[in-house]
């Protein structure tokens, strides 16, 4: 600590190399050099010294969250793991840089280990994915908020995790962050103005899942009905004529962009330019990342008698699936 002190007294020095040294100490230190300011930042109670150290933790954190989507982006299209959990702790830096990691995984991790105690390898997709849905809408309260309300509150993934409800962008990227950590393949089915969650297992697609509304599952023939619902009450137009599973991380391309178009509107070029180094060190071509193609997308083949109620069971040849969380 005695170390990190005598950096942040360098912090203001108008040498271009002494600031070289700081900025070269954060980059050798990376999360570590960084959470030991947010520490030290959180402790501080001479106001002057308190806003000095504000200023170098918005710094420090935005580049460390930029650097790290970088390298996740890279891991990602090596064929690598995209890990959400990681790049919704680093999207969480961008907006409030004093965050510390222990805060994020105290509020993301919960429902995740929730998850992971009730999926298990001998139980049916459509299964799984009710008792996903069960822990993360039922047990752990998350909804979706009125969808008009673009406050921070409602669109920030730490603030939807605390108060566990959000808009639709926010609150679809923390149901990505706990299927994926409770390792369903969940994917966005991407189309032009939107996209949907799908369930793809061996390259097909099983199901779609409606996140909006406690994480109802649809058939092919409902897919269509059900997007055009949500975009109605969004207000936006849809085209799923040409419709892409894409990689699990591509949502956090959506998310950002969402995010850029709040701050756009609010006028906060800072926070913009922020967004944009981020887009930026994803690098992800939505369009170049096609998971699994739509051919042989035929839910009935798959599950002949099933008939959609709008209770909790549905009842096929081979099983009986939860449809609706409870």
């Amino acid at each position: 600590m005695e170390q990190l002190q005598y950096i942040i007294d360098l912090w203001e020095d108008a040498d271009p190399g002494v600031r070289a040294a700081v900025d070269d100490y954060f980059e050798r230190g990376g999360q570590q050099a960084v959470a030991q300011l947010s520490a030290m930042y959180a402790r501080e109670v001479v106001p002057r010294q308190k806003e000095k150290m504000g200023g170098m933790l918005s710094h420090y954190a935005k580049r460390l969250a930029i650097r790290g989507l970088g390298e996740i982006a890279g891991r990602c299209s090596s064929g690598g793991e995209c890990s959400l959990l990681e790049a919704g702790f680093l999207v969480c830096l961008l907006a409030e840089p004093s965050l510390r990691r222990e805060d994020y995984m105290a509020r993301v991790m919960p429902p995740i280990m929730a998850a992971l105690e009730e999926i298990s390898d001998d139980k049916t997709a459509l299964e799984n994915v009710t008792l996903l849905n069960h822990v993360f809408y039922k047990r752990y309260g998350y909804s979706v908020s009125n969808p008009f309300d673009m406050s921070l509150d409602n669109s920030l993934l730490m603030r939807v995790a605390k108060n566990r409800h959000g808009n639709p962008f926010a609150l679809s990227l923390l149901y990505f962050i706990v299927a994926q950590g409770a390792g369903l393949p969940i994917y966005p089915l991407c189309f032009t103005g939107g996209f949907v969650p799908v369930y793809e297992e061996n390259g097909k697609i099983l199901f779609n899942i409606n996140v909006f509304h406690q994480g109802e599952i649809f058939v092919e023939n409902n897919i269509s009905n059900m997007v055009k619902h949500q975009a109605a009450a969004l207000g936006v137009n849809v085209d799923i004529g040409e419709a892409v599973v894409k990689k699990d991380c591509s949502i956090l391309v959506m998310y950002l962009e969402f995010l850029q178009m709040l701050y756009s509107n609010a006028s906060d070029t800072v926070a913009q330019m922020d967004i944009d180094d981020a887009i930026e060190a994803l690098g992800i071509d939505m369009e170049a990342y096609p998971e699994v193609d739509l051919e042989g997308f035929d839910f009935a083949s798959t599950f002949a008698d099933l008939v959609i109620t709008d209770g909790t069971t549905v009842n096929t040849a081979a099983e009986t699936v939860l449809y609706r969380s409870s």
